[in-house]
């Protein structure tokens, strides 16, 4: 159980392909821009997460940039 009382296992599942090449925050949502697991340069994915807080989407996007080398 997380701190926030949700078990792990209902939580939702998000299956992602290709590599995060950008992570931006605007307000209280977190963009994940990821090229194409193809390797076209004119494809991209967007992940986009809608925060609590600004600042939770701010600890998101830095953990996201920290654990992909993008900081």
């Amino acid at each position: 159980m997380n701190e926030y009382g949700i078990k792990d296992r209902d939580l939702p599942k998000v299956s992602m392909k290709g590599t995060p090449r950008s992570v931006l925050t605007n307000g209280n949502i977190v963009e994940i821009w990821c090229s194409s697991p193809t390797g076209d340069a004119s494809d991209v994915s967007i992940l986009t997460l809608i925060c609590a807080t600004s600042s939770q989407a701010d600890i998101i996007a830095e953990t996201w940039l920290k654990v992909w080398g993008l900081a």
